[in-house]
């Protein structure tokens, strides 16, 4: 017996690449950071990355699952919310090119909890 096997040429997609516009250095809250200020009035903060034109948050709160609380966009280096409750959370931040108004990779998490 004579077996003929035909591989049909798959078509795929193009992924849609980041920029590599460089995510920006994260400066508060720090890593592992126990916040007890009520209300809980949250100031995040990240460096400037050159040739950024904008940079997006998104920030999380955990009851056991992580929940979404913004995804936000600012030409700052810093974005405010209030907190909603005691309980961990984690943030991270993306730059957009100037140049290419494209996004670039997210920040590594960095994770607070409220304490009160």
């Amino acid at each position: 017996m004579n077996f003929v096997f035909k591989a049909e040429a798959q078509t795929q997609k193009p992924v849609a690449k980041p920029d590599p516009i460089s995510p920006p250095e994260l400066v508060a809250p720090i890593e592992g950071a126990k916040l007890e200020m009520v209300p809980r009035k949250t100031i995040f903060e990240w460096k400037h990355v050159e040739g950024a034109s904008k940079y997006e948050i998104e920030v999380e709160y955990s009851d056991g699952k992580w929940h979404l609380i913004s995804n936000a966009s600012t030409n700052l280096v810093s974005y405010t919310l209030v907190f909603p409750g005691k309980q961990p959370g984690r943030w991270r931040v993306r730059s957009f090119s100037k140049a290419t108004g494209k996004a670039g990779v997210y920040s590594a998490w960095r994770n607070f909890t409220y304490l009160k």
